[in-house]
């Protein structure tokens, strides 16, 4: 096999935490479709390093290849990949802010509502990166989906407000067959609430009942996406899906980091507000695109060396 050919050898160190883990596979699927990639996923419960063993270089998974670059996402995967780097030498890579100053790691990727340092060494995202791969062609308009979040710490949760504003877009498009989806944060009286509006262009499936995969199915093809505010991670897959999406209204308990970042969603056209938009009409597609975990996955490959 060719110098070039030979696969980068990449461990990835995660705590197994859902919106970690999500970050983590969005960015190490553009890796491997963008250059040859050996993944290797070690979760910081099964591995423990203490500062002898960092200090004395002492073995660690000898049965996996030794790494070229390390990559951690949660504040648990820290100290560990310092430690690695440290034993193994190789490269390491961040994603969030952490309590470490970025320049002891390689490369950071943060997302801008974190405030990151401007350094060469770290790239500033719009949201997390997610593993959702846009599709802008072929999506059926005949389709709609509602996904509905709940009790949260940024905005005011009202069942009757979200539900009126459903049963409004739903009435207001009655060509459009819409799907709504909950959250485990939803009250568990939205759903038969709702249900007892009867309306007949809406299915409601709680996700206790959906199947593995079902919220990326729709959002690779329905053909718009309205989603409650407090969803912060579910609005950035939404925009990168590339399907119109548009935000259900709620009111802000206080000046958050969401809520300042919902609003700047809004305010540079990636998305569209309830309260100023014409129901009877389609929400449209964006003309920005957004697809962090590419734009990661390049930067790395430019930036680090392999």
């Amino acid at each position: 096999m060719p110098e070039s050919a030979k696969p980068t050898i990449l461990w990835v160190v995660t705590d197994d935490k859902p919106g970690h883990r999500s970050q983590q596979e969005g960015l190490v699927e553009r890796l491997q479709a963008l250059a040859p990639f050996s993944v290797h996923w070690i979760n910081t419960e099964t591995l423990q390093v203490s500062l002898l063993d960092t200090l004395l270089k002492r073995p660690v998974k000898p049965e996996l290849p030794r790494p070229d670059w390390i990559l951690g996402a949660g504040a648990g995967t820290h100290s560990l990949i310092l430690k690695l780097r440290h034993i193994l030498g190789a490269k390491t890579i961040l994603l969030m802010r952490g309590a470490f100053p970025m320049a002891l790691f390689d490369a950071n990727i943060t997302p801008v509502h974190d405030n990151p340092p401007t350094r060469k060494n770290v790239l500033p995202t719009v949201g997390v990166m997610n593993p959702v791969v846009p599709r802008y062609e072929g999506r059926d308009s005949s389709t709609g989906t509602f996904l509905i979040g709940g009790t949260n710490a940024h905005y005011q949760w009202d069942d009757g407000y979200v539900i009126e504003q459903v049963e409004a877009i739903c009435r207001a498009q009655s060509q459009v067959q819409w799907t709504l989806t909950d959250s485990r944060r939803t009250p568990d009286v939205f759903l038969p609430a709702l249900q007892a509006r009867a309306l007949p262009n809406l299915t409601l499936i709680s996700h206790r009942d959906t199947q593995r995969g079902f919220i990326k199915q729709q959002l690779d093809k329905t053909g718009q996406l309205w989603v409650t505010r407090d969803s912060v991670s579910m609005v950035y897959e939404c925009i990168t899906s590339g399907a119109p999406t548009g935000l259900l209204d709620l009111k802000p308990l206080r000046q958050s980091r969401v809520v300042k970042d919902m609003n700047y969603l809004l305010g540079q056209g990636w998305i569209r507000d309830y309260t100023h938009w014409d129901l009877q009409q389609p929400l449209p597609v964006s003309e920005s695109r957004l697809w962090e975990a590419d734009r990661g996955a390049r930067w790395l490959l430019e930036f680090l060396p392999r």
